[in-house]
This record gives C-alpha cells, structure tokens and sequence, in this order.
C-alpha cells in the first residue's frame, strides 16, 4: 500500500502550499499522489523545493498515459477506480485521526471523559466528510462498513454536543450538573444518575466507533487492495483512568454480526441509551466494572 502525498499541502507551510488553490479540491484525485514511502518523503524534502507542482502533475499524467497504452479500456477504469477507492481510503484515514486514535480514546475513556478543541473539531469534520461520501458499487462489503461508520460517528457526536461543556474554550468535559446545586439529596441522585447514563453512553459509543472503523479496515484490505494496512494493522482503543492504570484493546465485530447482505451491526444509541437507563436505575453504579465490549450484544438481545 502505497501513501498519499498531496501535489499542494493543505498547511499554509506545507510542501508547495497554493493560497489561490481551492480548499474543497485539496483531498480530491486530482491533487493526489499515491507514492511509496520512500519518494514520498523524497518529493517533500526541503519543503518540497526539489519538485515544484508542475512537475508532480506531468510525473502523474504522465504515469496514468503509460498505464493507459498499457491496459485496455476495462483495465484502465478498474485501475483508475481502485487508485481513486485507494486515495479516499488515505484521506479517510487522514480525516478520523487514526494515527491519533489511541490518544482521542484515552481522554474520551477517563472517568471524567475530556476532549480537546481541535480534536472535537476534527471529529465533526471526519463526521460531515463521512455524510456527503458515495461510495463506488464496485466495492459493497466497504460501502456497507463505511455506512456503518457515518451512523456510529453520528451517534457519538450527537452524544458529545448533547452532554459535553466548554472549559476555558480550549477543552471539552462532560457535564456534571450534580456539581453545580445545593444540598439536595433527591436532586443530586437524580442528576448523578443522568451523569451515569451520559458517561457509560459515550463509553460504549467510543467502543462502538473503533469496531465500526475496524470493519471498514477489514473489507478495504479485502475489496480495494489486500495489503491496506497491511504494515500498520488495525486501530487500537485506549481505556483506563488516565493516571494509574492504561491498557490497550483491541475491538472488532463478531463474525455473527456482520452475516447477510446487508449487516447493520450497529444497534443505535437509542437502544443503548434504553438499556444503560434500565441497569442504571437499578443502582447508579451498576456498569461499573461492566464488560462494555460485550453490552451491545446484550442491547440487541433485548430488542
């Protein structure tokens, strides 16, 4: 699997960073290079001094020409659909911060869970880009992943504006209106009860999110190219207290739960916010401890 290299950088000190160029094409086929590591940092080197714009597009159309006199014409539009599949793959990857996945997980898993601006920014546009995608025919067990995806995304940032505050406008926090009253027992069960349920949602959304990009992962390597990924493998989330104890899990969908034509693994967070309620009113601290991996199961079983 090779890497995208943008011909201009989308940052303002990038490598042949264009002002004038439009910011909605900076992630499109055309401003893209699918190079190996190597010539990707070669091309990059010096702030890209050695190999200006017009050169990389005349090294593009010149390659795409040869492999075009090279092929037929239904070879040719296979190959051109699986370099454009492969470059949407790479800016995906580039949009979900996969490279920063473990570090969004392990402030979104802290018993007070926290975000920081830029990231929540990002992950609304990760969500947006996620919304407005079509996905070529060509490749349905990834569609039907990236489908899967856009509703997870959706739930947990509909989660994350419903129950997430601003704090001095650089952090996010999940809201505790428990904190923020006076002495009055009933009220203050009633609102820790309301801070549980928002907290162990989003856990589970959070849990819900790594599985969902693990499926995309899984059918890209086996429908646009078998070596996706292949060095860097699949997406870990981290979980712990953010102080003492941290460990690292690996979440992917049960075989089970991706059978059919159409698999829809994902249950919603309606039927997640049900179920936590139930135990929740049960005793505020019943998911303490819980295995969350293994509630959605549990979820889906009781619809």
């Amino acid at each position: 699997m090779g890497e995208e290299a943008h011909i201009r950088s989308a940052r303002p000190d990038g490598p042949r960073y264009d002002a004038g160029y439009d910011d909605s094409k900076l992630d499109s086929y055309e401003n893209l290079l699918l190079l190996c590591p190597t010539h990707h940092t070669l091309i990059d080197k010096n702030s890209g001094a050695g190999f200006s714009v017009a050169k990389l597009e005349e090294m593009k159309a010149s390659h795409e020409q040869l492999v075009t006199e090279s092929l037929g014409a239904g070879e040719e539009s296979q190959r051109e659909l699986l370099e454009r599949m492969a470059a949407l793959l790479l800016v995906w990857e580039q949009k979900m911060q996969l490279d920063q996945w473990e570090s969004v997980t392990a402030r979104l898993n802290q018993p007070i869970p926290i975000l920081d601006d830029a990231s929540y920014s990002r992950l609304i546009q990760a969500g947006a880009w996620l919304l407005k995608m079509r996905w070529p025919n060509r490749f349905p067990r990834t569609e039907q992943a990236f489908r899967n995806l856009h509703h997870v995304m959706a739930d947990l940032l509909n989660h994350l504006q419903n129950c997430m505050e601003s704090e001095s406008g650089s952090v996010w926090r999940l809201r505790r209106e428990y904190k923020n009253i006076g002495w009055d027992p009933d009220a203050h069960k009633t609102l820790f009860a309301e801070f549980q349920v928002e907290r162990f949602c989003l856990y589970v959304l959070v849990i819900e999110a790594t599985k969902a990009i693990n499926w995309v992962i899984a059918e890209a390597a086996g429908e646009v190219d078998r070596f996706y990924r292949f060095d860097q493998g699949l997406i870990l989330m981290r979980d712990g207290d953010g102080i003492f104890k941290t460990w690292m899990l690996r979440l992917e969908y049960d075989a089970d739960e991706l059978v059919g034509e159409a698999p829809a693994p994902h249950p919603g967070k309606n039927a997640i916010v049900d179920f936590i309620k139930e135990g929740v009113a049960r005793d505020a601290h019943h998911f303490e401890g819980y295995d969350l991996a293994a509630l959605v199961r549990e979820v889906k079983a009781a619809l």
